[in-house]
């Protein structure tokens, strides 16, 4: 207990609200980050009594805490804090990151994956996933090449009606929905990219 009181500070305790406040986001429908900017219930005394608290105060000792977690947590929502501050997370972290800081080139180098006829990477064919979910599946592409396609095509909401598989495509498409807004991108610029690539 007396540990725990050396590392539950309001650093460690911030980390502790935003872990809370993404896991939320990114495994329930009902929870959304960016409309409840982040906040969650949670009390001082309750985070101080956790037996994790080393793991949240290791974690908020990094450059920038809340990429650490976003980072981690877009991969497994069900991430523990202990795995995140481990070498397993600071690998999701780095991997990510270096994703983040390469988008446009990873952007245009995926597109090459897709087929030249740009609404058949979309399409719903008896309920099987559309190509484009496939090549996602079979880490062809990666999930912030999707997240952005599937919003700039705006597909969602028909691959939610046509989609037969609700399990595994269901989870994509509401993390593609949960994700999508933490990628802050130019629309315009990333459609331009789409456009030159296929039209």
């Amino acid at each position: 207990m007396e540990l725990s009181l050396n590392y539950a500070n309001e650093a460690s305790f911030r980390v502790y609200i935003d872990y809370l406040a993404l896991k939320k986001h990114f495994s329930t429908k009902g929870y959304d980050y960016h409309k409840y900017r982040g906040k969650v219930k949670a009390s001082f005394e309750t985070f101080r009594a956790r037996n994790d608290v080393f793991f949240f105060y290791k974690i908020s000792k990094k450059d920038d805490p809340h990429r650490v977690l976003l980072a981690n947590l877009v991969v497994n929502p069900k991430s523990w804090i202990r795995e995140i501050s481990e070498d397993s997370g600071e690998e999701n972290y780095l991997a990510w990151e270096k994703r983040i800081q390469s988008l446009t080139y990873l952007f245009k180098s995926e597109l090459s994956n897709l087929k030249d006829d740009y609404k058949s990477n979309f399409v719903v064919s008896n309920g099987q996933h559309p190509y484009i979910m496939s090549l996602y599946l079979q880490k062809k592409i990666s999930l912030e090449t999707i997240a952005i396609l599937s919003h700039v095509s705006n597909v969602l909401d028909y691959w939610e009606k046509d989609l037969v598989d609700k399990f595994v495509a269901g989870d994509i498409i509401t993390l593609l929905r949960k994700y999508y807004p933490f990628l802050k991108i130019d629309e315009k610029k990333f459609s331009q990219i789409v456009k030159e690539r296929f039209f």
